[in-house]
């Protein structure tokens, strides 16, 4: 009798076994045909990601971009950065059973996401970020499991479900920015998200001010409400999240000062509230020294740049630019690591320029417009080939322009207006081929102008104005195919105007008044087809003016107070 029964025992467990088999057999069939579905609806995608999808093909866990678990069920679609194009047909989709992760981030998708979403009931990882889908996002209540929800950048308007996230707990990142959104102020919904290490909201409408509640939200690595419509001040309760890494807020309405409890944020390396209409000190930013990069231009600051930023180690990005700090900057800011850039400009800093920001051979801007700096210009940044913008015009700095800075192999502008720097442009300004824009007027310079400039072949504009050179004007300058401005007015020039000026057949704007040019015109200024301005007043040119002239298009014609005899030809 217990043979019979071990016997009927058997055969059930076999039959139980026969079914499942079946059935598995029968949802690996469903889930062959469910993917082929989705690669009817998508564009086929240049990088090839759908030569592995053959129905021929032994199992869909061969696809390239599925994961499979030990029942060869279909847990994972990782399509991202596919240049994929369609409609995601989500009511097929969401039939995988065993779906935990739906990733379509960086595509062209487009259309709307619809309510079958809320059928992927096991997702743990939802992506659809950097796409151009249309209309809301959908309730998604129902997907209870979600750990990670990545919605930024891709179209979608309108409310967002917000209660939806109540039934989720677990979620660690929330990234919903860069969708026009209705307005809406930071829901309580999110502050319940204690799990949070990732919460992106920048640029989706959000308005109000940050609420207390954000300090409940101790797991945060990454906080992000910049381009939003936010007003009032930053929340004391930022104390509570000691784990930021970063902190965007930039381009909002804040006011206020920078909190006390910023001196707890001692990880945090990325700070951007530019923008803004913060008031006060820097000081609370002393105790963050793994800062890498502090942007808080356009606001109202005011006092000093704590001298403890000159011993950051980490630093590489500063950006202070259009507030109203006063006194020095330390001097040995942007030192230790591989700076990149540096702008203070319009302010009222004083003391010298920091020497060896360039001291790791990595440093892109130097900019520091608008100033009060005095001394000379330091000699480091002239080895500095990796400079690309050097503005340090209206300031008070005095000395030569050391050697090499007019050579800089990589810089497409130098700007030094409105100083008191004196000496000549020297001949390495040759190697200067990325240069553009060459700003010195309103200085001491002196010398003559070296005939070597035609090798910086990229110049757009030349601006010696208000200066002390002398002597002629090289004929190679005719070589500089690019050159739009040219402006050499109140000088001491001498000699003829070169023929070969002629030659630069981009040019819009010549000014050489106020020097001491003598002789003729020459006729090759007639054909320069684009030149609206033309000034070459108080000078000590005569002659007849050339018939060319008359097909010049001029907005702006001074041959004022010169010797020229004739009549100036009718266009």
């Amino acid at each position: 009798m217990s043979s019979f029964r071990a016997s009927c025992q058997h055969l059930y467990s076999s039959l139980r076994l026969l079914s499942f088999l079946s059935l598995l057999a029968s949802v690996r069939s469903d889930e062959l045909q469910i993917l082929l579905k989705l690669k009817s609806a998508l564009q086929q995608s240049n990088t090839g990601v759908f030569s592995t999808w053959d129905p021929t093909n032994s199992s869909v866990c061969h696809f390239a971009g599925i994961t499979c678990n030990s029942n060869n069920l279909v847990t994972e679609i990782e399509l991202s950065n596919q240049y994929l194009t369609g409609t995601l047909p989500l009511d097929s989709i969401c039939q995988l059973q065993s779906l935990e992760k739906l990733s379509f981030g960086v595509n062209l998708l487009h259309g709307p996401i619809t309510q079958d979403l809320n059928k992927c009931v096991k997702l743990h990882y939802l992506d659809l970020a950097n796409n151009f889908f249309t209309g809301p996002v959908p309730d998604i209540s129902s997907l209870t499991e979600l750990q990670y929800l990545h919605l930024n950048n891709s179209g979608f308007s309108g409310s967002f479900p917000w209660k939806s996230l109540q039934n989720m707990k677990g979620l660690i990142r929330l990234s919903l920015g860069d969708n026009p959104l209705s307005p809406s102020p930071i829901p309580n919904d999110v502050l319940q998200l204690t799990k949070l290490d990732w919460l992106y909201l920048s640029n989706c409408n959000i308005q109000g001010t940050i609420p207390a509640g954000i300090g409940t939200l101790t797991g945060l690595i990454n906080l992000e409400f910049a381009d939003n419509n936010m007003t009032g001040e930053i929340p004391t309760e930022f104390a509570n999240l000691v784990n930021l890494w970063q902190l965007e807020l930039y381009n909002n309405s804040f006011t206020g000062k920078l909190p006390a409890s910023f001196r707890n944020l001692k990880k945090l390396e990325n700070f951007d509230a530019s923008k803004n209409l913060l008031e006060g000190d820097l000081s609370e930013l002393r105790f963050s020294t793994n800062l890498v990069s502090l942007q808080l231009y356009k606001n109202n600051l005011t006092g000093q740049v704590p001298a403890e930023l000159g011993e950051f180690k980490k630093l590489v990005n500063l950006s202070l630019y259009e507030n109203k700090l006063t006194g020095p900057l330390p001097q040995k800011i942007g030192s230790w690591a591989k700076f990149d850039f540096i702008d203070v400009s319009d302010n009222f800093l004083t003391g010298p320029i920091p020497p060896d920001m360039c001291k790791q051979g990595t440093m892109k801007k130097l900019l520091v417009l608008n100033n009060r700096f005095t001394g000379e210009i330091p000699a480091n940044y002239a080895t500095c080939s990796t400079l690309i913008r050097f503005r340090v015009p209206n300031n008070l700095l005095s000395g030569t322009v050391p050697a090499g800075i007019w050579g800089l192999p990589n810089a497409n502008i130098i700007d030094i207006t409105s100083n008191n720097i004196q000496g000549p442009i020297t001949p390495d300004i040759k190697n200067a081929k990325s240069l553009g824009q060459l700003f010195v007027g309103n200085n001491r310079l002196s010398g003559q102008l070296p005939t070597e400039i035609s090798g910086a072949t990229s110049l757009v504009s030349i601006e010696l104005n208000d200066n002390q050179f002398s002597g002629n004007i090289p004929s190679s300058i005719g070589e500089l195919k690019q050159l739009s401005y040219l402006r050499l007015q109140n000088n001491k020039f001498s000699g003829s105007i070169p023929v070969a000026l002629g030659s630069c057949d981009s040019l819009t704007d010549l000014n050489m008044a106020n020097n001491s040019l003598s002789g003729e015109l020459p006729s090759s200024l007639g054909s320069l087809p684009t030149l609206k301005y033309l000034n070459l007043s108080y000078n000590q040119l005569s002659g007849v003016v050339p018939k060319s002239f008359s097909s010049l298009r001029l907005s702006l014609l001074d041959l004022s107070h010169n010797n020229f005899t004739g009549p100036v030809p009718h266009s």
